[in-house]
């Protein structure tokens, strides 16, 4: 009986995970962490934390699944040093590992990869602490 409640436990964490504790990593990309995170308080995607990306940017799929409309556009330095510009939306909100950032600016990139990017705008004001299976986003200490 103890086995299975445990297993059961153990089941509800991988599908459920708290919204209000570490990210948990669920793989990486070219080292980068990737993470699930909650848009608009209900949808999960899966977005890779780029430390480098001062912008969250999110791809034409997602911005179609979470109805993001572009309002106007932005120039970006990509990785390559290219120049590329982009539409912007704004997500109503982005929520991980005890951080949420509302009403969030989004470059909507022409990409055919599946995961975003999370940036800078959201988690430039926490303390992030990136271990080897989790994510800590912490408010910081001298507020």
């Amino acid at each position: 009986m103890e086995f299975a409640v445990a297993v059961l436990l153990a089941i509800l964490i991988i599908h459920y995970p708290r919204k209000d504790g570490p990210a948990r990593i669920k793989r990486r990309d070219g080292g980068c962490p990737i993470i699930d995170v909650t848009f608009n308080g209900a949808q999960e995607q899966e977005m890779l934390v780029d430390t480098g990306a001062s912008k969250t940017s999110i791809n034409k799929k997602m911005a179609s699944d979470l109805n993001v409309e572009p309002v106007r556009e932005g120039y970006f330095i990509m990785a390559s040093g290219k120049v590329e510009k982009f539409p912007i939306g704004f997500v109503k909100s982005i929520e991980v590992g005890g951080a949420k950032v509302d009403n969030l600016e989004v470059a909507i990139i022409d990409s055919k990869e599946e995961t975003g990017l999370l940036g800078q705008n959201f988690f430039g004001k926490y303390d992030v602490t990136i271990k080897r299976d989790e994510i800590e986003f912490n408010e910081p200490l001298d507020k």
